[in-house]
C-alpha cells in the first residue's frame, strides 16, 4: 500500500508539473503566433520599403531580418516545450486527443 501511494504522489506531482510546463510553453507560443513574429515580420517589411525608398540602411533590413530568424527559433523552442510536455502528460494518461477531443492544458 506505500509503494502504491508514493507511486500515485510521484505521479501526481509530474502530472502537475507537465501540465504546468505544457500551458507555459502554449501561453508563450500564442504570444509568439499573435504578437511577436507578427511584428517582427512588419519590421521587416517596413525596413525593407524603407530600404527601397532610400530612408534606411541595408544593415537596418538585415537587422529587422535577424530579429525576426532569432524569433522563429524561439518560436520552434516553444512549440517543442509544448509538445514535451504533452507527451509527459500522455505518457500518464495516454493518447488525450482519445479521451476528451483536443486536449488544452
Amino acid at each position: 500500500r506505500d509503494l502504491r501511494n508514493a507511486t500515485e504522489l510521484r505521479l501526481r506531482s509530474d502530472t502537475r508539473n507537465a501540465l504546468s510546463q505544457w500551458a507555459t510553453a502554449m501561453h508563450e507560443v500564442q504570444a509568439y503566433d499573435r504578437t511577436i513574429l507578427p511584428s517582427a515580420q512588419q519590421a521587416v517589411d517596413t525596413a525593407t520599403r524603407g530600404f527601397e525608398m532610400g530612408k534606411f540602411a541595408f544593415l537596418d533590413v538585415l537587422d529587422a531580418q535577424r530579429t525576426l530568424i532569432e524569433a522563429r527559433g524561439l518560436y520552434l523552442d516553444a512549440l517543442a516545450a509544448a509538445t514535451d510536455a504533452r507527451a509527459q502528460v500522455e505518457r500518464i494518461y495516454g493518447d488525450l486527443d482519445a479521451l476528451g477531443g483536443s486536449a488544452q492544458p
